[in-house]
């Protein structure tokens, strides 16, 4: 049984919904060589028409930029070609927050890692529950990329 109220539940479901609605309209969206800003404007403008509103500024990170990138006022970055993009995005309804990203893969090389990080948050998913620590959850999570060969980024 949750802790949390009736209502709080409720927030929490429907921003959950909205991102992942959001996520997988910007999964589609995302291509190669289109300006980064136009990215984080799409999803921001998604999420506040759906009826939450950003957690947090739009993160798009391409190759080496691993994780937190934000366009700033008139950026002028675009998504390389051959590139693993990731969107990074949060929603709040009432401050009840989510948050969630997708890997959109334009490079074949790199299509084992976009699997890996699709296959560590499924199996995130598959062993969270009340009262995991989030040490343990990273833990399983750091098990799932290694056991594919490849090396977690910490920070």
């Amino acid at each position: 049984m949750s802790d949390l109220d009736p209502e709080a539940l409720k927030k929490l479901k429907l921003s959950g919904k909205i991102l992942r609605e959001t996520r997988e309209e910007m999964k589609s969206y995302v291509r190669e060589g289109m300006p980064i800003i136009d990215i984080c404007e799409k999803a921001e403008n998604l999420i506040r028409q759906k009826g939450a509103k950003p957690a947090f500024p739009c993160n798009v990170s391409a190759n080496e930029i691993a994780a937190h990138y934000t366009s700033p006022p008139n950026d002028t970055r675009t998504v390389p070609e051959n590139s693993v993009v990731k969107v990074d995005i949060g929603a709040h309804v009432d401050g009840y927050l989510t948050d969630t990203a997708v890997t959109v893969c334009f490079n074949p090389e790199y299509t084992a890692l976009a699997e890996t990080a699709e296959r560590a948050l499924k199996t995130a998913i598959e062993n969270i529950r009340p009262g995991i620590s989030t040490s343990k959850l990273g833990s399983i999570i750091e098990t799932t990329i290694k056991s594919r060969g490849f090396k977690p980024i910490s920070n």
